[in-house]
């Protein structure tokens, strides 16, 4: 869906965290050599290069300056010019199918482009919201599949509410809609009553 939380069973929320970084180790790690399918050592020494994912950095190994790491391609500073030129080309679930709950995680990073990665997150979103919309709501006898082929996740998902919102609407003003009922509790506290007074 696109609620922003991120519970701890939250498809959504593990595939974003597990975007790969390009990381360099700052510190040697000892009897942790096996990690890296590269290394005939026994231990991760400082300098070693590794592509960890996006939990792990995000764990503390970052902050604690454990190591450092590059932003993805889809968020480095080339895609981002791209994004606020015209954000509504970019097909972005080739990017990152996860594109801005990945992001989200990335900001959190202690990292110099993470500022200038949250704007252009906000910007992208605001350009593309838009055609997002206008797309869904009018989209009655389109195929969808290309519709959407350039949305991510989040953006698929706020796809799909909007277009189930203007179908609900349509069968409304068509009088086709569910007919308000009592509610089963109401009846059955009447069937209650009923039975008592026998």
């Amino acid at each position: 869906g696109i609620n922003a939380e991120y519970g701890y069973f939250s498809i959504d929320s593990i595939l974003a965290e597990q975007q790969k970084l390009s990381c360099v180790l700052q510190r040697s790690f000892f009897g942790l050599g096996y990690l890296d399918a590269s290394n005939s050592g026994e231990h991760l020494v400082s300098g070693t290069k590794m592509d960890l994912p996006l939990w792990l950095v995000g764990s503390g190994l970052a902050d604690k300056g454990f190591l450092t790491c590059e932003l993805p391609k889809a968020y480095q500073e080339a895609n981002r010019n791209i994004l606020l030129a015209d954000s509504s080309v970019v097909d972005l679930f080739k990017q990152a199918v996860h594109f801005y709950d990945t992001g989200l995680r990335l900001i959190k990073l202690p990292h110099p482009e993470t500022p200038y990665l949250a704007v252009s997150l906000v910007k992208a979103f605001i350009g593309r919201f838009k055609k997002i919309m206008d797309s869904s709501q009018n989209s009655r006898n389109q195929d969808l599949s290309t519709l959407c082929a350039k949305l991510e996740t989040k953006e698929r998902a706020l796809f799909e509410l909007s277009r189930e919102s203007v179908q609900t609407l349509d069968k409304w003003e068509r009088r086709e809609s569910n007919i308000i009922g009592a509610s089963t509790l109401v009846l059955h506290s009447r069937k209650r009553k009923r039975h008592q007074l026998t």
